[in-house]
């Protein structure tokens, strides 16, 4: 296979070495610092860093300084959503993505990723992130597990633990809609604009799913915070037929960016 990745010594990933990669890879020509997190992303897996991420990285390349950089959530206190967090925050929130075909294989290092939150150990943070007045949008790759409903019927799942444990502890949230509620309350109350919820995962009516599932979560916790998302709040369904490989240690040493997670 041709490949336009350079192969040679490896170089750790961070801000700081983008000068040192090889010229026939990719890097953020923009200025990160001044990017302004108008997206949270909760779920931070193999889709959304080599789709929306990517997508908002080809943005910022065009419309630098603009508004459209993401701040990354790990929700779980899993292990997996900890080594994210950990190898993304060691490579100042940058990875590499290689783009493969039948002819080449094409490396490029992502940008847009410009702050990671793990959620277990900052609740507040994340809350925060979402009800900061630059936050436009708040979009979502959980997997089907974290919809919480019930298979066979539709309904909300009311009795999950995750949602009982929100319910009871408003402040101290560990799923999706515990922390979506308590980020919505404080812009509700502060008069902010609403957000838009966009669900990225491979669900029939993935949008309406949230509206459905947050509304009702809504209610059971405030009804006058459950009127306003109904009646604010947009939920666009989209269509997601891709999966994305996570990379073994040949792509790593062949991209030659030393990069921990790609």
């Amino acid at each position: 296979m041709n490949s336009n990745i350079s192969t040679g010594s490896t170089i750790k990933l961070n801000q700081a070495s983008l000068p040192r990669l090889p010229g026939n890879v990719r890097v953020p020509k923009y200025d990160r610092s001044q990017i302004a997190n108008g997206i949270v992303h909760i779920g931070v897996g193999g889709f959304h860093p080599s789709h929306q991420a990517l997508y908002l990285d080809e943005y910022l390349h065009q419309h630098p300084g603009s508004e459209w950089g993401i701040c990354g959530v790990g929700l779980l206190d899993f292990d997996f959503d900890r080594r994210m967090g950990d190898a993304l925050l060691s490579q100042d929130c940058l990875y590499t993505l290689v783009e493969r075909s039948p002819s080449c294989d094409r490396a490029r290092i992502i940008g847009s990723i410009t702050r990671y939150l793990f959620a277990p150990n900052n609740r507040q943070a994340v809350i925060e992130a979402m009800a900061n007045p630059e936050c436009r949008i708040v979009t979502i790759t959980t997997t089907e597990s974290g919809y919480y409903y019930i298979e066979g019927s539709g309904e909300f799942d009311g009795n999950h633990p995750t949602i009982q444990h929100d319910l009871q502890h408003p402040d101290e949230p560990i799923g999706t809609y515990g922390y979506l509620t308590a980020a919505l309350e404080k812009r509700r109350k502060n008069g902010l604009a609403p957000l838009t919820i966009l669900s990225g995962d491979n669900l029939q009516g993935n949008g309406n799913m949230v509206r459905k599932m947050l509304t009702t979560f809504a209610q059971m916790r405030e009804p006058n915070l459950a009127s306003w998302i109904a009646q604010n709040l947009a939920f666009p369904n989209c269509m997601v037929p891709r999966i994305t490989p996570l990379a073994d240690n040949p792509s790593r040493e062949q991209n030659g960016s030393g990069t921990i997670w790609d």
